[in-house]
């Protein structure tokens, strides 16, 4: 088995891309918001989150949660390899313990493509398309169609990325108002990536899986909220013991500019 570790992947910034193919499709005599609301980009703005990484430890006998602050931060426009024009990003990373501003560490740069019909965030060579339009509940569009088929095969041995090509994200509560921490946001969105499982709870002798991801954003704010879990369980065998392979991620606003 593959060790497991945090990188940029499993920090979930690694950003999956597809050729927009939603399920609507005639979207000129629909209202919507326009996407750039709900994931706004200039210069200098930042959104500050508490973020939750879990590690799965002990050649996947046991379970870890490391804690940080993260922090990311719009630093300028961009032009992608496609010679599109957006914004690039980088993301800080900073002890929970630490109130100082140069402690803040940078471990990564991503893009951000917006568009007239849907935005794209590229990582590395990996881009996906994370809002589209028309911005209403039950919408749907292939998110991930430029990703080869098992991305995360260098650190992990499982199947749950066999088929990332096919996840349809789909837009649940829009307009919902929502809380986290002690902060009011009025208007925010869902995107339900995927939410699939199988053989949960877990039992003994039986293999299982979870694959979750889901995102929020709140309008003229950004991303809120993020939660993924993607594992695989096997069994104990007369050889091994029972293990977990896989990581979680969440990712939860504590403040912005």
């Amino acid at each position: 088995m593959k060790k497991c570790f945090l990188t940029a992947i499993t920090a979930g910034v690694v950003f999956l891309g597809i050729q927009l193919s939603g399920c609507e499709k005639k979207t000129d005599d629909i209202v919507s918001d326009p996407v750039e609301a709900f994931l706004p980009m200039q210069t200098g703005k930042y959104v500050i989150y508490l973020l939750d990484s879990t590690r799965f430890v002990n050649f996947g006998q046991k379970d870890t949660t490391v804690t940080y602050f993260a922090k990311d931060t719009v630093e300028g426009p961009a032009t992608d390899n496609l010679g599109r024009a957006g914004w690039r990003v980088v993301r800080y990373l900073r002890d929970t313990a630490s109130g100082h501003e140069a402690d803040w560490n940078a471990v990564l740069t991503y893009q951000v493509i917006p568009g007239q019909q849907k935005i794209e965030v590229k990582e590395g060579n990996f881009r996906y398309i994370k809002l589209a339009i028309p911005v209403k509940d039950g919408f749907s569009w292939r998110g991930n169609g430029y990703i080869p088929s098992n991305p995360y095969g260098e650190l992990f041995e499982f199947s749950n990325d066999e088929d990332i090509q096919t996840w349809d994200y789909t837009y649940q509560d829009v307009g919902v108002a929502a809380q986290f921490g002690n902060k009011n946001y009025d208007s925010t969105i869902t995107v339900v990536q995927i939410a699939d499982s199988t053989n949960l709870p877990l039992e003994t002798g039986i293999p299982a899986s979870k694959t979750y991801w889901v995102e929020k954003y709140a309008k003229n704010i950004g991303l809120v909220y993020k939660e993924v879990e993607i594992w695989e369980y096997q069994p104990p065998t007369t050889t091994s013991a029972a293990y977990k392979q896989g990581f979680g991620l969440k990712m939860t606003i504590v403040d912005h500019n």
